[in-house]
C-alpha cells in the first residue's frame, strides 16, 4: 500500500487551518458587534449575553485547536522481512530486495572486523526469541544477541538511507549553506554508543588496522574519503547528516532515534520481536532458489516513523523547503524496506502467473510422448 505524501498533505491542511483561523476571527468580530447591539437593546440581560458570547469564543477556539493539533501527528510503519536457513544463523539472500542485500553486506563487514559479534550471532540466534517453560507450559519473549544485532543493522540501514538522501537533497544550489549543519560522528555520541555497525564503520581509518596504512600513505586524500572497502568485506563509511542548522539529533532508546528539526520532530524506531512473517505461496522455492518452504524461517522487521509537526510552525509559510526532504525520504524507505513494495517491484503476482503457465506447458509437452507411445 502506497502512502499519500505526508508533508504535501500537511501543508495543504496548513492553508485550510489559516483560512479557518481567519474565518474564526471574522466570525468573532461579527458576534462581538451583534452582542454589543443586543446588550444595548436588552440591557437587563447583559450578563447572560456576555456568557453566551464567551461560550461562542470558547467553542470557536476549541474547533480551531482540534483542527490544528489533530493533524499535527502522523505515524508510518514499514514492514520488511528477513529469511534464515531453518533454525540457524545463516541469512538468506533475497535478490533485488535492497534492505536484505545491504543487511547481509553490513553483517558480513562487521563480522570480518570483529569476531565477538559473530560468535554472539551464532550462539544466540533469532529463533531463540521465544523460550518455553516446560513446567508452566508458557512462552516468554526475549531479545536474543542476534535479534539485537539485527535491530542495530536495520537502524544503520535507515540512517545510511537518510544520510544519502539528505546529501542529495541539500546538494541542490538553491539552499543557503549558512542555514544548514552537517552532523558528523563526533556530534552524535549517543547514536554510536548503541549501534555497533555505525560505530565500527564510521570510525576514522587511521584508527583501524585494515585502513591505517592507506590513511598514513595519503593523509590529504584520506581526509576527503567518503567510503572505502578492505579485504574480506571490511568497510569504512563516513557518517554525516545534513539538516537545518537548528536541528538536534539524539537517541531516545536502544531502538529509537529522534531528529528535532525547526518544523517537526521525527522519531525513527526499529521493531523486531522474533515474530514470523508470511511470504506469498511458492516464494521460497521459486524466488530464493535451492531452498524449500520448510527449510526457511522468515521474520518480520518493522521501522516506525513518527512525525509530530510543531503547532506554531504550521502557521508559518517560510522554511518548509528545508524540510521538504521528508516525503521523498519516506517514499525511498518504503521502496527499499517494505515487503509489499518489494513484491510490487519484482511484479510477483505476474511472475507467479507466468511460472504457473510455463509449468503447465512443460507438463503437457512431457505428457505427449507418453500418449503417442501408448497409441
Amino acid at each position: 500500500m502506497q502512502h499519500r505524501p505526508l508533508l504535501a498533505t500537511v501543508l495543504k491542511d496548513r492553508s485550510s487551518i489559516v483560512e479557518l483561523v481567519l474565518a474564526a476571527v471574522v466570525l468573532g468580530l461579527g458576534v462581538n458587534v451583534l452582542a454589543s447591539v443586543a446588550a444595548i437593546y436588552f440591557y437587563d440581560a447583559v450578563w447572560s449575553l456576555a456568557l453566551f458570547g464567551v461560550s461562542l469564543v470558547v467553542l470557536g477556539v476549541a474547533v480551531t485547536a482540534r483542527r490544528l493539533f489533530g493533524a499535527s501527528k502522523v505515524q508510518r510503519r514499514f514492514e520488511g522481512f528477513v529469511c534464515f536457513r531453518g533454525e540457524t544463523s545463516e541469512l538468506l539472500a533475497v535478490p533485488r530486495y535492497e534492505y536484505v542485500e545491504k543487511l547481509i553486506d553490513h553483517v558480513n563487514a562487521l563480522f570480518a572486523e570483529n569476531e565477538a559479534p559473530k560468535k554472539l550471532w551464532e550462539s544466540d540466534p533469532v529463533h531463540k526469541s521465544f523460550e518455553v517453560d516446560t513446567k508452566t507450559l508458557t512462552a516468554k519473549n526475549r531479545v536474543t544477541a542476534a535479534g539485537q544485532l539485527l535491530v542495530e543493522a536495520t537502524e544503520y540501514f535507515v540512517l545510511e538511507t537518510l544520510s544519502t538522501h539528505l546529501t542529495d537533497y541539500f546538494n541542490q544550489s538553491n539552499f543557503d549553506a549558512e542555514r544548514l549543519r552537517e552532523f558528523g560522528r563526533e556530534d552524535v555520541p549517543t547514536l554510536l554508543f548503541k549501534n555497533r555497525f555505525l560505530d565500527t564503520f564510521s570510525r576514522p581509518m587511521r584508527e583501524r588496522a585494515a585502513f591505517v596504512d592507506q590513511a598514513l600513505a595519503d593523509q590529504s586524500r584520506h581526509e576527503r574519503t567518503v567510503s572505502s572497502y578492505g579485504p574480506g568485506g571490511l568497510r569504512y563509511h563516513k557518517f554525516d547528516l545534513v539538516l537545518p542548522k537548528e536541528a538536534v539529533v539524539s537517541r531516545v532508546s536502544s531502538k529509537s532515534i529522534r531528529i528535532d528539526a525547526p518544523k517537526f520532530i521525527m522519531t525513527l524506531s526499529v521493531a523486531f520481536e522474533g515474530f514470523g512473517s508470511v511470504l506469498p505461496r511458492g516464494f521460497e522455492e521459486l524466488y530464493l532458489g535451492e531452498v524449500k518452504f520448510p527449510d526457511v524461517s522468515t521474520y518480520q522487521v518493522a521501522v516506525d516513523v513518527d512525525v509530530e509537526f510543531k503547532p506554531l510552525a504550521l502557521l508559518t509559510r517560510t522554511g518548509w523547503d528545508y524540510h521538504a526532504w521528508l516525503d521523498s525520504f519516506l517514499l525511498k524507505l518504503e521502496h527499499n524496506l517494505s515487503r509489499e513494495s518489494f513484491l510490487r517491484h519484482i511484479q510477483w503476482s505476474g511472475a507467479v502467473t507466468v511460472a504457473r503457465i510455463v509449468e503447465r506447458v512443460i507438463a503437457r509437452q512431457a505428457a505427449r510422448p507418453r500418449e503417442q507411445s501408448d497409441a
